[in-house]
């Protein structure tokens, strides 16, 4: 994959959309507590959120539309080392207007790569970013990547990003896997494992680690485990996480400073992430990206014999063959079958 295609959602990946009718909303209505982004947390929109569905046709919040410079700078960057599309749902009525919006944002932009309409399903990429989950299952792309937002945090095994400059560091992992693959892992480096819940990345983290060559850095999350550091939600949103994400609901972090330790002694830090936080890792480490692969019947059988809620038990099956698809942008893949991962990992070093 030298050049890919690529289709960009605009409302809530490249420029806001919700937030401004929750905005708006608050500014007429003037609820108390404030209505905020938080409460969407649903595709359908219900509850007290619902309200916002009213400024949806109002000319006035595509008016207040704007692109940040920082994802000005994504989409450029993505310009770059991608044929770029946006494709974009957008009422009729307003179908002129979102087109002067994204012109006026990227003067550059060839307006024929500009689609607009609901149908996103009959249009053929490599790689899509949308943040509506039936856009993101539907679509025919190889790679279609979920921008998270709250509406969508309970989705697992889908490759998410939380921000346009992630995805510039996702399509380039992307396009550098299907160019080449690594044959041993230098270190000291983060060893980035990931792959399906049940897989065993727990395990061999642990098997590793008993070797002084090997940490694991602590982490954090908001569901008391034995695994990670537990924080509340608000702890969590106060924290100076270098890299975050949510899996299942449950929000990760982690800190710079911790991974920099381990590095600085001159041994591996060794990480279960997913592939969002993988490429977190990538973006500022020497980081191999290992995907550890086993039997679907096996993973099952140890996500059923966890003690998670069955709501998220039921997200962790479903998410496994949606998160087979990464092991091909990944740098190693390790067959775990046989419960020898972590033999097979210290061969590569």
């Amino acid at each position: 994959m030298l050049r890919p295609k690529i289709g960009l959602d605009w409302d809530d990946v490249t420029a806001p959309f919700n937030s401004l009718a929750i905005a708006m909303a608050n500014e007429k209505y003037q609820f108390e507590p404030p209505l905020t982004i938080e409460e969407i947390d649903s595709w359908e929109n219900r509850g007290r959120a619902g309200v916002i569905r009213e400024f949806y046709e109002s000319e006035e919040l595509y008016a207040r539309q704007t692109v940040s410079e920082r994802n000005k700078k994504a989409v450029r960057r993505l310009m770059e080392i991608a044929d770029v599309y946006f494709i974009t749902a957008v009422y009729p009525k307003f179908m002129g207007i979102r087109a002067r919006q994204i012109l006026e944002a990227f003067p550059e932009f060839p307006p024929e790569n500009i689609i607009l309409g609901n149908a996103k399903n009959l249009v053929q990429f490599d790689i899509i970013l949308d943040d509506a989950i039936h856009n993101v299952l539907e679509t025919p792309a190889t790679y279609p990547v979920l921008m998270r937002k709250p509406w969508n945090w309970k989705m697992t095994g889908l490759l998410s990003v939380n921000n346009l400059t992630e995805f510039v560091s996702l399509v380039k992992q992307i396009i550098h896997a299907s160019q080449s693959r690594s044959v041993k892992i230098k270190g000291p480096a983060v060893l980035a494992l990931v792959g399906p819940s049940g897989s065993g990345k727990s395990r061999i983290t642990r098997e590793l680690c008993e070797s002084e060559r090997f940490v694991s850095p602590k982490t954090y999350c908001t569901k008391q485990s034995v695994k990670h550091h537990y924080l509340t939600e608000q702890e969590f949103e106060q924290q100076h996480f270098f890299e975050r994400t949510m899996y299942a609901g449950i929000k990760y972090g982690t800190k710079k400073e911790d991974i920099e330790a381990v590095l600085a002694d001159g041994r591996y830090a060794v990480m279960p992430l997913d592939m969002c936080g993988a490429i977190a890792m990538k973006r500022h480490f020497p980081t191999a990206i290992i995907y550890i692969a086993k039997d679907k019947e096996w993973l099952i059988k140890d996500i059923l014999q966890e003690n998670f809620e069955l709501e998220e038990k039921t997200l962790r099956i479903l998410s496994i063959d949606a998160e087979k698809r990464n092991r091909e942008i990944c740098d190693f893949i390790i067959d775990n079958s046989d419960d020898r991962g972590a033999e097979q990992i210290l061969r590569l070093l």
